[in-house]
């Protein structure tokens, strides 16, 4: 009786212990989850016309591609084999992505997924830009 209390009370301790572990790494803030160099998969960009149907363009990663979100406050990129750029960025809060003063949506933020959205508007169009990173 004693070694199968002794059991359940050690399966019970490694349950909690790894239910534990999983909470505390998704509990990370964003402005820490998101510091990583992730692969550029893909960028969809929805234009909207007045009296258009919608257009969709999805243009896929090339070899290479790449974010590094760093800790200095920048976002150092490469795409289509060109030049590394640099670009301010700061996390506002769990969904909101700032680049360059402009305001991203966070729409998915894992250890191996990063997705997020950039919509501008004018009185002509409006394009929703959603990018796909991935590790």
């Amino acid at each position: 009786m004693k070694k199968a209390i002794l059991i359940l009370l050690t399966i019970i301790s490694l349950v909690i212990t790894a239910g534990c572990s999983r909470e505390d790494s998704s509990e990370a803030p964003a402005k820490e989850r998101i510091l990583a160099k992730w692969k550029f998969i893909s960028l969809v960009t929805e234009t909207t016309r007045p009296s258009e149907p919608v257009e969709i363009v999805t243009k896929p990663g090339a070899e290479g591609d790449y974010f590094d979100f760093r800790n200095d406050g920048n976002i150092y990129y490469a795409l289509g084999g060109n030049e590394e750029q640099i670009e301010p960025y700061s996390i506002e809060n769990e969904t909101t992505l700032k680049i360059n003063n402009d305001v991203c949506v966070i729409k998915e933020l894992t250890q191996q997924k990063l997705v997020f959205e950039f919509v501008k508007a004018n009185a002509n169009y409006t394009s929703k830009q959603t990018y796909s990173l991935g590790r």
